[in-house]
């Protein structure tokens, strides 16, 4: 569903061979990702115009993939029962990582569909201390009547990720021969030494999402193909509703048994004795909206649509510690905490033309009138136009959005035992654009995209909220390309970009490719196989550090001793797929060329990735 669930995009269940090896689903889509290694750890895209920011909530910002938004919500509407059971596993069995998934959805008759979707990974981790659980559950529901329609979600997501802070010293993997005795210092990752033992943040979230409409007034009009006649409804009125709850815990233990000294490691520390940081976001945002059906309006062919909602935000934080003697003579350490709640009031418009054969546009306006954001604008546009080249189609497009944009609380006013700010920041001022073409009958798509903001709020390379003085300019390209030829295939990602000389503020790696390469053949009329690799490369850059106890991708200093440039290096999967009728196995050895050549294999310094890994997964799908 989208422009605020008044429009429903169909989509096809995924039964795809193609891809089905991709088990980590941060690398389905980009091209190429900052992550910590470890599968289900937090991670930022690196191809910048699949970048997404959550509104309110930090927290959220690395773990993307992990919490579904109402943008991402998926509904059903069925004939017969359908039932898809996933199971994913990696080896070896000490260090194994695991994904299950269960999703069961039926109609109960042909207008109201339920359903049920969990999900559960858990990654032990190539490296001590770097564990991460994900669990999910969904409820769903959907009514397809004749003039009314709604959509139900009601969500729950929990995260638990210990954080080790990183090997203590990159030359423990980069090292090929240190000792002269073809020897490596350390064996295996597992021995690896790492910052923490016993860091851990875990998250918690909350949703309830309902969206219905109701049509008001029927017109009659006439099919021109068969002259058959048919109802359309003037105008359609829905609402939505979104609440979300979060809470977010970062702990550490005995600070005293750090290797390095508490002020090499933080920029400050409250309590000396252990860290039990605990943040909590609340939201409730309501929408009305009007929609001119354009089906209606047969004379210019466009529809029309307003809105008006409003966002109510809460916030609550640790402050200073409190210390006082209780009864029994001993030292109590408490957290004062802060809270505050924000409201804001808005609306608009939008212009759109989504039917037709040759050109669709959409243009809207999003204002802020009243509350924290008051001011506050997002304007947008798009358009498509279908034609056809040598007699093949072609889509053209292009898009643009205008945003200005309050600060966020916790960009401003943040404390806890290890950071604090509280500044008063102006207004982010972007303007993003993109535009491409796309040919599906060559299976291929350029995109032409970049951005331009001014007063852009990043964390700096000391892990607090700043603010650029310059205007940032971003700007990328991306090519997809699927080759066949006698059943070798070749899907290629290629991303071109640059941030300028703004790269102590949005670094950005200037190459990156994927390229997955197989042999196809459908065997015994039933059976199609997959055989072949997955390579991926970028080029050297400053990558993103991370700062575990605020859960953010920071810009390196360069004039930091444990400051480089990452990337170079090539990662190859071999891989064979399968599929059989309903079902979809895959094997494959994931970074096989962990022992080959140089072994720079960092997304970011401290955090190298996983050495070699067997895995194997299947996917079946029941219609029963």
């Amino acid at each position: 569903m989208v422009d605020q669930y008044t429009l429903a995009d169909t989509i096809p269940v995924d039964t795809l061979t193609n891809g089905h090896q991709i088990n980590n689903k941060i690398w389905k889509n980009n091209v190429m990702n900052v992550t910590l290694g470890n599968f289900g750890s937090p991670y930022i895209p690196m191809l910048y115009m699949n970048r997404r920011r959550t509104d309110g909530y930090i927290f959220l910002n690395t773990l993307q993939e992990y919490t579904e938004q109402p943008q991402d919500f998926v509904y059903y509407n069925t004939k017969t029962p359908y039932t898809n059971l996933a199971y994913n596993m990696g080896f070896p069995k000490r260090r194994s990582e695991e994904f299950v998934q269960v999703l069961f959805t039926q109609n109960v008759n042909r207008r109201l569909n339920v359903g049920i979707h969990y999900k559960f990974s858990t990654s032990i981790g190539r490296y001590s201390n770097q564990r991460a659980d994900h669990a999910s559950v969904r409820l769903f529901s959907s009514y397809d009547g004749d003039n009314y329609k709604s959509q139900f979600s009601g969500i729950y997501t929990r995260s638990d990720i210990n954080e080790n802070g990183g090997i203590t010293n990159d030359e423990f993997v980069l090292q090929t021969d240190p000792t002269g005795t073809d020897q490596k210092e350390y064996d295996k990752a597992e021995d690896i030494p790492v910052f923490f033992m016993d860091q851990t943040n875990r998250h918690a979230t909350y949703q309830l999402h309902y969206a219905h409409q109701l049509d008001l007034g029927h017109v009659d009009r006439i099919d021109p193909v068969d002259s058959t006649e048919y109802e359309v409804p003037v105008a359609t009125a829905y609402h939505q509703i979104h609440l979300m709850r979060n809470h977010h815990e970062y702990r550490t233990g005995d600070l005293s048994s750090f290797g390095k000294t508490l002020d090499e490691l933080f920029p400050m520390t409250q309590d000396t004795t252990k860290t039990d940081d605990r943040v909590k976001y609340g939201m409730v945002t309501n929408t009305f909206n009007l929609k001119l059906n354009e089906e209606f309006n047969s004379l210019l062919r466009f529809g029309l649509r307003g809105f008006i909602g409003n966002d109510v935000k809460s916030y609550h934080w640790p402050d200073t510690i409190h210390k006082y003697t209780n009864e029994d003579g001993d030292w109590v350490r408490e957290y004062q905490r802060q809270g505050v709640t924000k409201v804001s009031m808005f609306f608009g418009g939008q212009i759109f033309k989504n039917k037709g054969e040759h050109v669709r546009l959409n243009a809207g306006i999003k204002q802020y009138i009243t509350g924290y954001n008051a001011g506050d604008m997002i304007l947008n546009g798009s358009i498509d136009n279908y034609i056809r080249v040598l007699n093949q189609p072609v889509k053209l497009w292009g898009k643009v959005i205008y945003e200005l944009k309050t600060p966020e609380i916790y960009q401003e006013r943040y404390c806890s035992n290890h950071y604090r700010w509280n500044r008063s920041l102006d207004r982010q001022n972007t303007i993003s654009y993109s535009g491409g073409v796309r040919m599906d009958s060559l299976r291929l798509e350029l995109t032409v995209f970049g951005s331009s903001e001014k007063n852009k709020i990043y964390f700096n390379s000391d892990g607090k909220p700043d603010q650029s003085g310059k205007l940032v300019n971003i700007i990328g390209a991306y090519l997809y390309k699927h080759f066949s030829v006698i059943g070798f295939n070749s899907i290629n990602r290629l991303a071109v970009q640059s941030s300028f000389d703004n790269d102590d503020i949005e670094p950005l790696p200037l190459f990156s490719i994927y390229s997955s390469n197989f042999y196809e053949r459908l065997l015994f009329n039933v059976l199609t196989f997959q055989i072949g690799f997955d390579w991926r490369y970028n080029t050297r850059y400053y990558a993103p550090k991370y700062i575990p106890a605020i859960m953010q991708f920071c810009p390196q200093d360069k004039s930091d001793a444990d400051s480089r440039k990452v990337g170079g290096h090539h990662y190859i999967d071999p891989f064979v797929n399968m599929q059989l009728k309903r079902a979809r196995i895959y094997v494959k050895y994931e970074h096989v060329n962990t022992t080959w050549g140089d072994k720079d294999y960092f997304h970011t310094v401290h955090y190298p990735a996983n050495p070699g890994f067997f895995k194997f997964g299947v996917s079946w799908n029941f219609y029963d």
